[in-house]
């Protein structure tokens, strides 16, 4: 088996590629980055708007939170640079975009165990790793979402570069532990991911396995810290998650599917591409098997769970696009050779560059994208603007919007409430208690009961129209139709 090139420091037209591929997946990320919509409901409620409330005292309050099912380290982290931003520039819009810019900052941690781990082998290999990491459609959609599963990816891939070293020292084997666990602590889930990684990589080498254990207790020291900053015992939040989402299945309440689940939406995101991009990830060197076993594991325990969504396999789906682009460069290389030929670099580069980009383009057109994977940004747009007029005192919008707004996605502290389903979906007239409360809704249209509001202009998107109507006179605070409120009379 031919072993890693890493005997030469690179020359100049390898750093100048590995600057340009660098700059172009930051420049992506610039471009697909919109903070006002969302992919998922996570997003606001479980993390940034925690960030608000640890940084500031105020904020909402999901069930998570409120019956200890959910790790603070990751709003805590976010709660950092959203108390920076918000004494720099005074208001919350400065202080969200400074959380949220942090967040995308963390995913980058993508971009260099992708090279590390292709260079293992060679530069034309690590170089192929960062592009698809730094430029694939969805690894740049999802770095700009504020979700664990993102996150917890980067850093078992990260992890990952470090524990399947050939020659790993002791430093570098604590650091892959340190990360592996932190990966698993910002997504618990992703435990069978590191287990697997770390098992079939280690093996009956007993003396690494020592190494990787103190940064994994580095983690989970991290882990207990932030849990008793929290206010909460160390990991009960795991007992606590497992018993809700497991024992009463909470999580099923938002929907279940089969076990072929995975496979479907592997086909949908991947593309036309699928079958190419899975044998290559399955050609890659023997060094590599053991992230190829942890990918495939985490997605055979992902389908036995009821409930499922994408974002639950990223890091699946992420080493698997790592070791597909890897293992692509193996078997040119290979059919090259016996051939009794040599790929000159700049031509390699190009049909990769050309092969990689049609799948992805193709990848996109088949899921629909951005347009289709985020959205709602309407909804925070319009209530923003109403947040911006001093004379506001509370705003509401309907419950089947809720998700899509959060009090830190306002400019200033003004309340939210949220109005019935009943409102939109059977034209049921406002509450009087919360016409009284908010004098600014958000709505598609005016609703029944809205007679004293006035239009003040409308946000829209291809698919979305939200409205923002205003009514003279105060709020007269009803804490029956607070976000708060209706959050907890759903149990949620």
């Amino acid at each position: 088996m031919r072993g890693p090139d890493r005997s030469r420091r690179l020359e100049g037209p390898w750093l100048v590629a590995l600057a340009l591929v660098v700059l172009a997946a930051l420049w992506l990320r610039l471009r697909a980055f919109s903070p006002y919509e969302i992919g998922y409901a996570d997003e606001f409620m479980q993390y940034l708007e925690q960030a608000k409330r640890i940084a500031s005292g105020q904020g909402i309050q999901p069930w998570e939170y409120r019956y200890g099912a959910r790790g603070s380290l990751i709003a805590q982290v976010l709660a950092g640079p959203w108390w920076l931003g918000w004494k720099l520039a005074p208001g919350l819009e400065g202080a969200m975009l400074a959380a949220r810019w942090a967040f995308v900052a963390l995913t980058l941690i993508a971009l260099p165990a992708a090279w590390r781990l292709g260079r293992l082998t060679s530069p034309a290999h690590g170089l192929a790793a960062l592009a698809v990491v730094g430029l694939w459609y969805e690894s740049v959609l999802l770095s700009t979402l504020l979700l664990s599963e993102v996150l917890g990816a980067a850093l078992l891939l990260a992890g990952a570069a470090l524990l399947l070293d050939p020659a790993p020292t002791r430093a570098r084997l604590r650091w892959a532990g340190l990360l592996l666990g932190l990966g698993v602590v910002a997504r618990l889930q992703y435990a069978p991911f590191a287990a697997v990684l770390v098992i079939t990589a280690l093996g009956r080498r007993w003396a690494p396995w020592w190494q990787v254990i103190l940064g994994g207790l580095g983690a989970a020291a991290i882990g207990a810290a932030s849990d008793l900053y929290a206010g909460r015992a160390p990991f009960m939040w795991i007992l606590v998650n497992l018993h809700y989402n497991m024992a009463e299945g909470r999580a099923a309440r938002f929907g279940a599917e089969g076990p072929w689940a995975y496979a479907r939406m592997l086909l949908d995101h991947l593309g036309p591409a699928t079958p190419l991009i899975l044998a290559a990830a399955c050609a890659v060197p023997a060094r590599y098997r053991p992230l190829l076993w942890a990918a495939l594991a985490n997605l055979v325990f992902h389908s036995l769970i009821a409930h499922k969504e994408y974002r639950f396999i990223w890091a699946s789906m992420l080493a698997l696009l790592v070791l597909g682009a890897i293992g692509s460069v193996s078997l040119a290389q290979g059919l090259a050779a016996r051939r009794g030929r040599v790929i000159p670099p700049l031509l390699g580069g190009a049909l990769f560059a050309l092969g990689w980009g049609a799948a992805s383009l193709g990848a996109e057109h088949q899921s629909g994208g951005a347009r289709v994977l985020r959205g709602g940004a309407p909804i925070p747009l319009a209530a923003l603007k109403a947040s911006r007029d001093p004379a506001v005192c509370g705003i509401a919008v309907p419950d089947q919007w809720r998700a899509h707004i959060a009090t830190a996605l306002l400019a200033r502290e003004v309340r939210l409430y949220v109005a019935p389903k009943a409102v939109v979906a059977e034209a049921a007239p406002l509450p009087p208690g919360l016409v009284a409360s908010a004098d600014a809704l958000v709505f598609k249209a005016r609703p029944a009961g809205a007679e004293a509001y006035q239009l003040r202009g409308c946000k829209a998107n291809t698919v979305l129209t939200a409205c923002l109507y205003v009514r003279p006179g105060k709020c007269r605070i009803d804490p029956t139709w607070s976000y708060q409120s209706a959050l907890e009379r759903e149990d949620l």
